[in-house]
Parts: structure tokens; sequence; C-alpha cells
């Protein structure tokens, strides 16, 4: 009887596992880039913002909590994530440390490669030069990945304004 408990919750939390990872590659890139966008392009918080808000839709799949839009949840646990990062940087601002304390480490830029430097060189450019209607435009197409349709309805656009988009 034992056997069959647990030949029941091996093959749970395989199916968890398996939807887990389906969600995962089908939002990682976007969620980062969300986050990225967010973060100004500071890539490392933005990876430990994606990476801690797949953490809190996996321990919810786990306590077999339903999720109706994983998509929806994770923008929002990871705008959540951004936040809690911008309080963190701010209470970083307003420390002061003894210039005795201070140490210089040293970082080895050559080994390190970041497959979003285009993206995050870009984006900086184009926020310099956009309105932020058009900000928002670029945000919500291309981070966002809305159709032109889910953008319209979003911006709440009439039919006559969404011909001109």
């Amino acid at each position: 009887m034992n056997g069959g408990v647990d030949l029941e919750h091996h093959n749970r939390k395989k199916g968890i596992e398996v939807k887990f990872t389906q969600i995962y590659n089908a939002y990682k890139s976007a969620i980062y880039k969300f986050c990225l966008a967010r973060l100004k392009g500071d890539s490392q918080r933005a990876e430990d913002c994606m990476q801690n808000a797949f953490m809190v839709l996996y321990k919810k799949l786990l306590n077999s909590e339903e999720i109706e839009n994983p998509r929806a949840f994770l923008y929002k646990t990871a705008q959540n994530f951004v936040m809690k990062c911008f309080e963190e940087i701010s209470k970083e601002n307003n420390k002061i440390v003894p210039i005795t304390d201070y140490r210089d480490e040293l970082v080895d830029h050559q080994n390190q490669v970041d497959n979003y430097v285009d993206f995050e060189v870009l984006y900086r450019k184009l926020t310099d030069i956009l309105t932020p209607d058009e900000q928002m435009l670029l945000q919500l197409k291309y981070i966002e990945d809305l159709t032109i349709e889910q953008t319209a309805q979003k911006l709440n656009f009439n039919q006559k304004e969404r011909r001109k988009l």
C-alpha cells in the first residue's frame, strides 16, 4: 500500500516538473527581457528576478495551487521582485562606507559572455530617442510580446485608432 502512495507522489511530482519545464521554456526569455528593461540593463539582477519568479511558480505548483494564467502570474511576480531590487539598490546607495573598507574587485570581462548585450545597448539608445508613448508600445510589443490587437486593447484604442498602429 505504501508503494502505491509513493508511486502516485512520484507521478504527480513528475507531472508538475513537466508542466513547469514547459512554462519555463515558453516564458523565460520574455520574463528576463521584462526584468532587464525595468532594471535598466542590469543583467545580473534581471536574471535573479526572473529565476525568483519561476521559483515562486514552482513552489506553488508543488503545493497544488492552481495557476490559471502562468504568464500573467510570472509577470506580476517578476515585477514584485524588480520592486524589491529597487528597494535594495536604494538601501545600498544610502550606505556610507569608510574609504578604508572599500575594496576594488577585479573582474575579467573577456571571459564573460552576455547574450543580451545587443538588446541592452539597443534598448538604451531607443529609450533616449523615443517618446513615452513610443516606449510603451515598444515594451508591449517586444518585451511583453503582445499582438497589435492585444496592445490596442490594453491601451483602450478604438477601431479607428488601431488602424494607425
